[in-house]
């Protein structure tokens, strides 16, 4: 066009016709659509380093002169869907405009053009808080929701959303501070605004409906089109409210309730569990956003959700009708039907200018019981499916599922929410699924690690996340379990029919994860106090305690006739380096809470106690902290201070005979996995067995050599856990779990997502053996290792081996025991292993 022609690509206000003001009307022009179409196009594609064109745009102020205009003024849909499109472009957070590839410290982006965008954001923020600019995106969503869902109306229903999702996140302009020292923090996000403007947001938001709209979309058959920016806004909605904080005040207003409505007693009071009523720590850890909606090439978006506020009163929200007349379309009556339930419980407010802070917690209180009983459910399942089927692991959309359920699963006890309303949360694929991705986690953050010039803190918060996401998703479990088996209905059943219960059975279910059980010894085992705080340490102890609590009941109810015995169970934890972290955990028993602690003595009583290994707790550590609480009197259950009383007399009565197995050289220290020497034995080729995974006749010698080597060597031990996960593999290929994939996640969701199966080291014992390079070299030459020195800690066994494959490597290791089998030898073809005599001396030959 010639505008755009005629300034080099860059528009000049007096040649962009968009349209213009007359007599308090705004009138497009005839070349609007196409001006918008081309904008689009070329902001999509320019410079990441300069960008001149969203420059030049925000220097005509094209914001408020043209884009919030047509917004309201204009009714053509192609127009306003290529105007909420460039809104979308234009408000895309300052940390996505700069390039991904630069490092911090070598940013190209001048400072300046930070704090132009940072000002726009801000401006724009300003320009939604008029109701009629966030009226003109609610009637649109509304206006969509009674016509066809084609597959454009979704996309620009998730336009829409993105949009408003924008605008939360937008910071406001900060306040009482001087233009220098603005320009000094150009990126910081409410560094200096006192969120009113958020408030006001919010507010306006819910009393035109918004809140209902998201409600609505999430009954739609299309709802996945739509479900990952629907939880975005929900994070941002809650950003400054934690969850312990906003658990007080629905206490609260259960309470009031109670006292003003003795009849709906029973329906609002706030349920206790014993774990429940002592874990609060944070609502939510921060979460890794990254607009995957957007197409911009250079995406980091990592906001902290929620942050820290004060408590607050709970206030009476006035509910009053918004007078909208129901539209009555054809192809409507169902949806309208399907949404029925979800509108009879929703509330309306007045617009007021400035809610207070307490005002807007109110507001978020109430969404809270209709979400979990309309959304949260559709919203989990749908966002669960998601992660397993795409191809790219998407960490944002792995944060903001964990967040979610980290957030609101502590809400649905305690509001008593209903078994039949969290009928996709509490499923065993769900739990396998945070399994697996909580072991993934783990050795994302075991490679990162050794990248000394990485900033950990976003692998770090995505550790965190995993484990309070299991940690309430299992005592949500075990209250719903426990509330069960205390009502009226089930104390008069057998125990078969409790077991009729999904959550009966969900419980049941945990005795056979073992990957499960092993994941929090692996956290605790590669625990490292150097980039990794205490308080992520207290939440591994903690989701394992109650994960342990939950194990001892289901043991208890059990019909299986394959017994779970956690005595077997808690040996794993007899060891120094298990007994130093809940040593170095304890170092904080002031600060930890009853539960912390408790969770922490008790482990220590299993090993000291009940399994007869009071020497592990003769460590230096823990006879500080038992030191320290006696010191200061810290009050402790008598079973607590019984075991400290015996551990401290163990100690003196053994002092003189075992006193050098106290220094601090008796803890030994966590291997390096990833420090192997490199030497010129190792420099060969990488393995080819991932995409041919047969073998020469010199191969097959060299692998019985390196094997027979390493039994010599001790590792025979070692060679059994390679083989049994190979074993294991072969069952997933074969069907073996199907419908009981919970036996094995790791393996039967690797295979299901298409993705190579990790060979973990739970144990020391087991990493120890990565440690040695001619183990290395071993799995190197199976294929199991690319590369002697992988960037990756666990070995893997690629997704291309066939079932057969996948045997004959674990024949390569010796003969199988028959009770490492699970699946029907007939299944496979014919395996022969024909071992050639071993005619090298040396693993270098060939």
């Amino acid at each position: 066009m010639d505008w755009m022609t005629l300034t080099v690509g860059i528009p000049c206000l007096s040649h962009v016709p968009l349209g213009m003001f007359y007599r308090d009307k705004y009138y497009i022009s005839d070349e609007c659509l196409a001006c918008l179409s081309e904008i689009n196009a070329k902001i999509n594609c320019e410079d990441p380093n300069t960008r001149p064109l969203r420059r030049a745009l925000i220097f005509m102020d094209i914001l408020n002169k043209d884009l919030i205009p047509i917004l309201i003024h204009v009714n053509q849909p192609s127009i306003i869907r290529s105007t909420v499109e460039l809104l979308i472009w234009l408000t895309i957070p300052v940390d996505c405009l700069i390039p991904a590839r630069e490092m911090p410290a070598d940013i190209s982006m001048p400072k300046f053009m930070v704090h132009e965008f940072t000002q726009f954001l801000c401006s724009a923020k300003e320009a939604f808080l008029d109701p009629n600019v966030t009226q003109a995106v609610v009637d649109r969503l509304s206006f969509c929701l009674t016509h066809p869902l084609t597959t454009r109306n979704c996309e620009f229903i998730n336009y829409l959303l993105l949009l408003i999702r924008n605008v939360l996140y937008a910071p406001e302009r900060h306040i009482n501070i001087t233009e220098t020292e603005e320009r000094m923090h150009p990126v910081g996000h409410d560094t200096a605004s006192d969120g009113s403007q958020q408030r006001r947001l919010i507010w306006v938001l819910f009393a035109q409906g918004f809140d209902q709209i998201l409600i609505s979309l999430l009954t739609y058959s299309q709802k996945g089109e739509w479900v990952m920016t629907i939880v975005q806004l929900i994070a941002l909605l809650y950003q400054r409210h934690p969850a312990d904080k906003m658990q007080k005040l629905l206490d609260r207003k259960a309470n009031t309730n109670c006292s003003s409505k003795d009849d709906d007693a029973s329906n609002t009071c706030q349920y206790f569990d014993s774990t429940n009523s002592t874990i609060t720590g944070s609502s939510a850890e921060d979460i890794g956003l990254r607009f995957a909606n957007c197409p911009e090439t250079s995406r980091k978006y990592d906001p902290s959700v929620p942050m820290q506020d004060n408590d607050r009163n709970g206030v009476n929200v006035q509910r009053i009708s918004k007078g909208k007349e129901e539209k009555k379309s054809k192809g409507t009556s169902h949806k309208q039907k399907q949404n029925k339930h979800s509108e009879s419980h929703h509330f309306k407010t007045k617009i007021i200018c400035d809610p207070s802070e307490e005002d807007v917690s109110q507001l978020l209180v109430e969404f809270i019981p209709i979400f979990l009983q309309n959304g949260f459910n559709a919203l989990v399942g749908e966002l669960h499916q998601k992660l397993i089927q795409q191809d790219v692991l998407v960490h944002s959309e792995k944060s903001f599922f964990l967040w979610l359920i980290t957030y609101f699963m502590r809400f649905a006890p305690q509001l008593k929410q209903d078994e039949k309303y969290l009928k996709n949360v509490f499923v065993i694929d769900l739990l396998c699924h945070l399994t697996w991705d909580a072991i993934h986690q783990t050795e994302e953050f075991e490679v990162k690690s050794l990248q000394p010039s990485l900033d950990l803190n976003p692998f770090l918060r995505r550790l965190h996340l995993g484990i309070t996401a299991i940690s309430e998703f299992l005592q949500a479990l075990d209250a719903y379990c426990c509330t069960l088996a205390e009502s009226k209905q089930t104390i008069d059943n057998s125990r078969e029919n409790k077991k009729q219960s999904n959550v009966f059975q969900l419980r049941e279910y945990l005795l056979a994860i073992n990957d499960l059980r092993q994941l929090f010894l692996l956290r605790l085992r590669l625990f490292n106090p150097i980039n990794q705080s205490r308080r992520y340490l207290c939440e591994i102890i903690k989701a394992n305690h109650i994960l342990l609590l939950s194990l001892e009941r289901a043991t208890k109810l059990s019909t299986s006739q394959k017994s779970f015995d956690i005595s077997e169970h808690l040996k794993q934890f007899c060891c120094r380096t298990i007994m130093a972290r809940y040593g170095t955990a304890l170092r904080d028993f002031k600060t930890n809470g009853p539960f912390v602690n408790d969770s922490i003595f008790t482990v220590l009583h299993h090993v000291g106690i009940d399994l007869d290994q009071v020497d592990l707790l003769c460590d230096p550590v823990i006879l500080h902290n038992f030191s320290q609480i006696w010191a200061c009197e810290f009050k402790l259950c008598e079973d607590w201070e019984d075991l400290i009383e015996y551990v401290v007399q163990k100690f003196m009565q053994d002092y003189r005979t075992k006193t050098d197995g106290f220094d601090e050289g008796s803890v030994p220290r966590i291997p390096d996995q990833m420090q192997d020497k490199q030497i010129s034995l190792y420099n060969h080729t990488e393995s080819t067995a991932c995409e041919n995974p047969s073998f020469t006749e010199a191969e097959l010698a060299e692998i019985q050599f390196l094997k027979t080597q390493l039994v010599a060597s001790g590792f025979q031990q070692q060679l059994c856990w390679i083989q049994k996960s190979l074993l294991v593999a072969c069952s997933a290929r074969l069907g073996t779990y199907v419908n009981e994939e919970f036996r094995n996640p790791v393996a039967c969701l690797s295979l299901k997502m298409r993705l190579p199966c990790p060979i973990i080291p739970w144990t020391e014992v087991q990493a120890s053996a990565l440690d040695s390079n001619l183990f290395r070299l071993l799995l190197h030459r199976m294929g199991l290792l690319t590369s002697v020195a992988q960037t990756v800690p666990f070995p893997r066994i690629p997704f291309a081996w066939s079932a057969e494959t996948l045997y004959r490597a674990a024949l390569f290791l010796g003969p199988v025991d028959s009770q490492n089998i699970d699946f029907d030898l007939q299944c496979l073809t014919k395996v022969e292993l024909q071992v050639p005599p071993c005619h090298i001396n040396s693993p270098a030959d060939g």
